[in-house]
């Protein structure tokens, strides 16, 4: 996914500032997608080039102007196209899993570390994703059917978060069992 497309999904809800997209990020999406302000800033000065944005520049005294972002056509068809388009394949990379391939070349006690270790992580996200559920999930007084839905849409992804951690502690707590218990066969696979 490219920042770009996030950045455009933002903007069709409402016009933001930088500062404000910034704030959208960290608030909804941080758990799959992180960008930075100044990655937020560069491509906005990108997307309006490309007419995929206007920009409009709101005079304050006293503060530096502010410079609000607003969806074009031009970038609701691009944002349209990209999401109804299937993405390709992608390469997984995971430098944890190199770790443990390569694990039998280390003692037992080394390998459980960098498990309990990756564990640790994985509950901390896992705590982290339920905070966030129960903030976003309080009663929505107002809402319309088409903010529930997309707000519906939202959630799926933290759910998503939610699952993939609850199976990576399991295969974690299995893993570190078998070692503690110095059972080195494969487990039976369904």
């Amino acid at each position: 996914m490219s920042l770009k497309h996030a950045i455009l999904g933002f903007l069709s809800y409402k016009s933001l500032s930088g500062y404000d997209l910034k704030k959208a990020f960290d608030k909804s999406v941080r758990h799959f997608w992180s960008a930075n302000q100044s990655q937020i800033y560069r491509t906005l000065a990108q997307m309006t080039d490309e007419g995929l944005v206007e920009r409009e520049v709101v005079e304050r005294e006293e503060r530096l102007d502010m410079k609000i972002y607003s969806i074009t056509n031009t970038g609701r068809s691009e944002l349209h196209n990209w999401l109804t388009t299937p993405l390709p394949e992608r390469e997984t990379r995971e430098p944890f899993l190199i770790q443990i391939f390569f694990g039998g070349t280390l003692s037992d006690e080394e390998l459980l570390k960098l498990l309990h270790h990756e564990s640790k992580s994985a509950k901390e996200n896992l705590l982290a994703y339920h905070a966030i559920y129960q903030a976003t999930t309080a009663p929505r007084v107002g809402e319309s059917s088409t903010d529930a839905r997309s707000f519906f849409f939202s959630l799926l992804t933290l759910e998503y978060g939610m699952e993939s951690n609850r199976a990576l502690l399991k295969w974690l707590n299995s893993a570190i069992e078998r070692i503690e218990v110095k059972n080195y066969s494969p487990k039976a696979l369904k």
